[in-house]
């Protein structure tokens, strides 16, 4: 090897290990990052929320983008497992026949802090312990909207954090009151996501339209 060609390999592994060191332009989860505050439940839970754009998990596959909803119910008294909410979850496959999948009497919710939006979600026969973090990081009530994040997003991703894609710790939700898309009010959700340091790249449109015929309920 030449000396002109060591010269150069030698500056090129400098270029690649100054690259590898440098810190990321991201911390995640951002510095300071919070969830709601002053957060009311019951105003939250009082009627059904659609999924205008949502990020996917494993249970939550980009396939099943259509006619996404929530609707959650406070129970009278906690569970045996000490849930305080159930949740009924619906969404549906994109391609036809467009069999749905609903949730029903299978997940619960229990609130960790019900002023800071803070409550843990899992199959409801599980013990809490394994319930995954589900925040709200946004709302309000009188414009009705909601963004959601399944806990602090701890993961770099290009344009900012992101949660993860699995069960617990991921996901990321944008809701409104709404079916009908008010493209505006999503785009203002958008932006507090941004400004939350989420990476808006991880979200998919939902598919709101043409939802009033449902297949089998798988």
């Amino acid at each position: 090897m030449t000396g002109a060609n060591c010269a150069f390999l030698f500056a090129l592994l400098s270029f690649a290990d100054a690259r590898l060191s440098e810190p990321s332009a991201f911390t995640c989860p951002p510095k300071n990052f919070s969830s709601v505050q002053n957060f009311n439940i019951e105003a939250f839970i009082k009627a059904r929320w659609y999924i205008h754009q949502q990020q996917p998990t494993s249970y939550l596959p980009k396939t099943q983008n259509r006619c996404v909803y929530a609707e959650y119910t406070l129970k009278p008294k906690k569970s045996f497992w000490g849930y305080d909410i159930g949740v009924h979850n619906v969404a549906t496959d994109v391609a036809a026949p467009h069999a749905v999948h609903d949730s029903k009497q299978k997940i619960c919710a229990k609130i960790y802090d019900a002023s800071a939006g803070k409550l843990g979600v899992a199959p409801c026969f599980l013990p809490t312990e394994f319930s995954g973090d589900y925040w709200v990081i946004d709302w309000s009530d009188e414009e009705g909207y909601a963004l959601i994040s399944g806990g602090a997003p701890t993961h770099v991703a290009a344009a900012g954090c992101r949660t993860g894609t699995g069960v617990n710790g991921a996901g990321l939700w944008i809701f409104t009151r709404q079916q009908k898309r008010d493209s505006a009010l999503v785009d203002k959700v958008r932006g507090i996501a941004t400004g939350k340091g989420f990476d808006l790249g991880a979200l998919n449109d939902v598919d709101q339209t043409n939802c009033g015929a449902q297949a089998l309920v798988i």
